[in-house]
């Protein structure tokens, strides 16, 4: 155990600060998420006398709101990861480990959604760019939860 508080404060501030990034990439995934989903949807319908149009144009407004939070957020952080000389331990091995895990699940959504939809499109009349676009967001998407579900975890897992 470690004895010396201001090394121990030191982990607390890093610690702090790897569950304070995954917070905020979990919020920016879901503001990227509302986002693009909502502008696939408003794709979907346009040309339809819908009344649900202004329901999606709503929600792509909101998700494009969140995601100038997100960036603000980012923003911040960042300066608070300078404030507290915090990069180092914020970019250790088991983040790199964490990192390329994320990049894997995110490899493997895209490819694996792909290879759905090259026999799909053998059986239905598919709007490929719809799906392209949808796999592209998945691809996003994904590895940023997963990467920051193995920091929260690795963190619980720390305490």
């Amino acid at each position: 155990m470690i004895k010396d508080k201001g090394y121990s404060m030191e982990l607390n501030k890093a610690d702090k600060l790897v569950h304070s990034r995954a917070k905020i990439l979990i919020f920016a995934a879901f503001a990227f998420a509302l986002w693009q989903f909502a502008w696939i949807g408003s794709d979907i319908i346009k040309g339809t006398e819908s009344s649900i149009i202004h329901l999606i144009t709503g929600l792509v407004i909101l998700g494009s709101m969140l995601w100038v939070a997100a960036c603000y957020f980012f923003y911040s952080f960042s300066k608070k990861v300078k404030k507290a000389n915090a990069f180092e331990a914020l970019n250790d091995e088991l983040t790199h480990k964490n990192k390329w895990q994320a990049f894997m699940a995110g490899y493997f959504t895209l490819f694996g959604m792909i290879w759905l939809l090259i026999p799909a499109t053998e059986f239905w009349d598919l709007d490929l760019l719809l799906f392209i676009r949808t796999i592209a967001v998945l691809a996003i998407i994904v590895p940023i939860l997963f990467f920051s579900y193995l920091e929260l975890k690795n963190d619980q897992g720390a305490e």
